[in-house]
């Protein structure tokens, strides 16, 4: 088996419910690319690379395009046998630094092609299954006012979703008072967990998670810029709530930073960020190996990146220990269509929609990732013509 082409379809999301964060409006224009590749005996992978933009993480929709069509495709990836994933992944390491997000969809593909040819799910290629749903939080709770952030916590609750994520930074001064009406509204039993995305400094964060406290915070979530490691070490030694590094821990070399200088408790880990399954059983090990806890997340996307994340966190018995059993997952595909379970939804890029239900996701059980493009949903979030590189069948 070898690849013969790739197929780059630039996706713009126009979120039903937008997010506030600290850094912007989430979900107004998100520009994805769905990464598809073709081999020689029928068979295609799919990837998706959702980069929330340069700010975010120094990759973008264009970055991911050209990489793919101009450097990995004709160097890496054509002619290849899709099952050579170390060599691919080594290659690719030597032809691009860095670009972990564009990396990550070429991975996915890859896996996708090997479950469909050996007919599994892509779940049994990666150490096997030990669940088959993984336990949520709601995210994530836009920061708002007090009341408006209680009101769509309650929701989830009802929804059955045992924990949530709330942003805050974009009012520092009001962030206490929001956590407080949260964790009123929902009572004791609900898992409150804070994202700041690097809105504090070191001593604004000492003060305001040590107000915090008294509401039973679970975890504060990247409160000063992603680079100030220094100062996210800092805020730990001096708070007594799990602090966690989210932006500041997006490749192996990054996390590897973090637990040397010992500067957080947990890693938010996205896998569709992270380089994708190969190096993503890499990091995960890493972390708990070193002590610490990970909680993984998504990155915004659609359905191949749900079904991604499903696979890696039901083959991962280290990810979801307690108290930070429940996971991050699937809020592009709540937030672009604004629902609460994905049981509903028709218009995914892909079929059928991983299912989100009852405040749990569950693994897809067909071979590869399970899902296959849909040319109805796909055509609605398609702006630009698709780019290809190589021999790719004109069939979708």
């Amino acid at each position: 088996m070898k690849i013969i082409g790739i197929k780059l379809y630039p996706l713009t999301l126009r979120f039903g419910k937008t997010i506030e964060e600290s850094f912007g409006t989430v979900g107004k224009e998100e520009k994805n690319t769905l990464v598809q590749i073709f081999t020689d005996e029928g068979i295609y992978g799919l990837g998706e690379a959702v980069t929330l933009g340069p700010f975010y993480s120094s990759e973008s929709q264009g970055t991911v395009m050209d990489l793919i069509a101009n450097y990995l495709g004709p160097k890496v990836l054509l002619g290849e046998n899709p099952f050579n994933v170390d060599k691919i992944v080594y290659a690719m390491d030597r032809v691009a630094t860095g670009h972990a997000i564009a990396k990550s969809a070429i991975d996915f593909a890859l896996y996708d092609i090997m479950g469909k040819k050996l007919g599994v799910p892509v779940y049994n290629l990666l150490g096997g299954s030990y669940t088959e749903k993984i336990p949520l939080r709601l995210g994530v709770v836009g920061a708002g006012s007090p009341q408006k952030m209680a009101e769509l916590s309650v929701e989830g609750v009802k929804e059955g979703y045992r924990a949530l994520k709330i942003k805050c930074g974009v009012e520092p001064k009001r962030d206490v008072e929001c956590v407080r009406a949260v964790r009123e509204a929902v009572g004791e039993e609900i898992d409150i967990t804070v994202d700041v995305n690097q809105a504090y400094t070191p001593g604004q964060a000492i003060r305001i998670i040590r107000e915090m406290e008294k509401y039973n915070v679970l975890l504060v979530e990247q409160l000063v810029p992603q680079f100030d490691l220094e100062g996210l070490k800092r805020v730990r030694e001096n708070v007594n709530t799990a602090i966690g590094a989210c932006e500041s821990s997006y490749t192996i070399y990054d996390i590897m930073k973090i637990i040397k200088l010992n500067a957080a408790d947990v890693i938010q880990f996205k896998v569709t960020r992270s380089g994708g399954f190969y190096r993503g059983k890499q990091i995960v090990g890493m972390i708990r190996a070193a002590g610490m806890s990970v909680v993984g997340s998504t990155q915004l996307g659609m359905g191949v990146e749900v079904a991604c994340t499903a696979h890696f966190a039901v083959s991962n018995c280290q990810l979801g220990h307690s108290p930070y059993e429940r996971q991050g997952y699937g809020s592009g595909l709540l937030g672009l269509f604004n629902v609460l379970s994905t049981a509903g939804i028709k218009d995914d890029i892909v079929t059928p929609t991983p299912l989100i239900a009852d405040g749990y996701l569950y693994v897809p059980q067909s071979p590869g990732l399970g899902v296959e493009i849909n040319p109805d949903g796909l055509a609605k979030f398609l702006e630009g013509s698709p780019m290809e590189i190589g021999d790719c069948p004109a069939a979708i």
